[in-house]
């Protein structure tokens, strides 16, 4: 497998000019008192436990935690005051690419097969007619399952925040498992006729006990640092010249 360890860690590493160190978790990012930013970072081990705290400086930070990641850190490090200029989009903007899954449940002579590829290879088209794309994901399980599994992105328009609860110490997302129901409407659209004209119907055990659809997940989180809001259009966050956004988070909750 081409893991990212092979891959684009291995060839900036070969540059001799990146230290990749795993179960290094960033806890601050500040303003140095000799210009640049004051990095705190814990190292921990496999169970998240904190084994000693480091300290460097850098003339350039750049946040790279995905989505979810990167948008809590910011959220904290700006209503903490470590970095307060950050403007007032950051936290904002975040979906869920209006993902939802499905399983159809196979005839018993239409098998699916036991060996299945580990990412999706094919894909349904629906945008124009009910405002969603399906994947069709594999289901590796190594043994027939009679199922066949998809994820699907909708145009959906909702979008939570990142906020500071103070009273907890952590931050908190804002969003409500009901708004899915738009984007369960849209995959309907496409997966009613596919089982309308197969003569099959959906699975209801594959996200709880008589439950159809995976309205509680979602393989692609977007937003919280939006480009050109957090951002201006190179991903360099506003308010302190030296930080930048490089991932996920630049992306408006929704691809399409």
């Amino acid at each position: 497998k081409k893991s990212l360890q092979k891959t684009y860690l291995a060839q900036a590493a070969a540059t001799g000019r990146v230290n990749v160190s795993p179960l290094h978790r960033v806890t601050s990012v500040s303003p140095a008192a000799a210009g640049g930013y004051t990095v705190v970072i814990d190292q921990i081990d496999t169970t998240g436990a904190t084994l000693v705290t480091k300290t460097v400086r850098a003339d350039r930070v750049f946040f790279a935690a995905g989505s979810v990641g990167t948008s809590k850190l910011l959220t904290r490090l700006k209503a903490t005051g470590a970095l307060p200029s950050l403007n007032e989009h950051i936290g904002k903007g975040w979906g869920d690419n209006g993902n939802v899954m499905c399983g159809r449940a196979n005839h018993m002579w239409d098998p699916t097969g036991k060996l299945q590829s580990s990412m999706p290879t094919a894909g349904i088209d629906n945008w124009n007619a009910g405002g969603a794309f399906a994947e069709v994901a594999p289901l590796p399980t190594g043994i027939e399952t009679y199922a066949s599994f998809y994820l699907s992105i909708t145009r959906t328009p909702r979008r939570a925040e990142f906020s500071w609860n103070p009273a907890t110490g952590k931050v908190d997302l804002s969003w409500d498992r009901a708004w899915k129901q738009t984007s369960i409407d849209m995959a309907k659209s496409i997966f009613d006729k596919i089982n309308s004209k197969e003569g099959t119907i959906y699975r209801t055990d594959l996200f709880g006990a008589y439950k159809i659809w995976g309205d509680h997940l979602t393989y692609h989180p977007l937003g919280g640092a939006v480009l050109g809001r957090a951002t201006d259009n190179y991903g360099r966050l506003h308010g302190h010249p030296g930080l930048y956004a490089i991932d996920g988070s630049l992306i408006p909750g929704n691809t399409s």
